[in-house]
């Protein structure tokens, strides 16, 4: 079994194959990313936990102790995240999932995890699933990346394979700073051309033996040194 891919780690491969292998496979501490030193990350990560704790709290009618940060973005994203709570039958906070190559479910570190990826929010009813992805910071357009299809396409490919008797998928960015979202709707007559695409990418990226760089706009604050790479543009 190759590496297991997540969307950042096939997102880093695909911008630069020598970025991707320093990263995970050497495991160099020059990209080790320090979460402590990034007021971003803090809030980024703020969000989300508030976000979760407030589905956990409105699951079990206010008796569940957990904390909720009263930031002005996780207020203004209540209301959203309610509509789930209120017209879906089962809804789950934040849950890692981890699927096999035949894309069943197992276990987040099993030796058999083939793509792995952290659902924000998911609600099941017996007609669709929505999948939840908040976004914090700036808001972008999403154009599925150099191959057209992008996280939200990964995140219908796992969903429609774990729910293979539901008939639609929804997958949503949620942007948490601007009240708006961006979503790609899927049914399961996308499912064998999703898991198509995402088995290729698995496969490119687990047989490549060369991991040779490719110069883009990220260089500019990629940690590779001049030894490491041939493009990099510190000493």
């Amino acid at each position: 079994m190759g590496i297991a891919l997540s969307w950042s780690r096939l997102s880093d491969y695909n911008q630069c194959p020598l970025k991707f292998k320093l990263k995970y496979i050497e495991k160099d501490k020059m990209f080790k990313e320090d979460e402590s030193a990034s007021p971003h990350l803090i809030r980024g990560s703020n969000v989300h936990k508030a976000l979760e704790n407030y589905v956990i709290q409105k699951q079990s009618n206010g008796e569940m102790p957990v904390k909720i940060t009263s930031l002005p973005e996780v207020e203004n994203t209540k209301p959203f995240v309610d509509r789930f709570l209120e017209n879906y039958t089962v809804v789950i906070p934040e849950t890692q999932i981890a699927i096999d190559k035949n894309w069943n479910r197992v276990e987040w570190f099993s030796k058999d995890a083939y793509y792995r990826a952290i659902l924000d929010l998911i609600a099941i009813r017996k007609s669709d699933v929505a999948i939840i992805d908040y976004k914090t910071g700036k808001m972008r357009d999403y154009d599925g990346g150099p191959t057209g299809k992008g996280q939200l396409h990964l995140s219908g490919a796992i969903s429609l394979s774990l729910w293979k008797d539901i008939p639609e998928v929804s997958t949503t960015y949620a942007y948490v700073d601007h009240r708006q979202t961006v979503s790609k709707k899927f049914s399961q007559d996308d499912r064998e051309d999703l898991v198509k695409h995402f088995d290729s990418e698995y496969d490119k990226v687990n047989s490549d033996k060369d991991f040779k760089p490719t110069v883009n706009e990220f260089c500019k604050w990629c940690p590779a040194t001049r030894a490491m790479c041939p493009y990099s543009r510190k000493i």
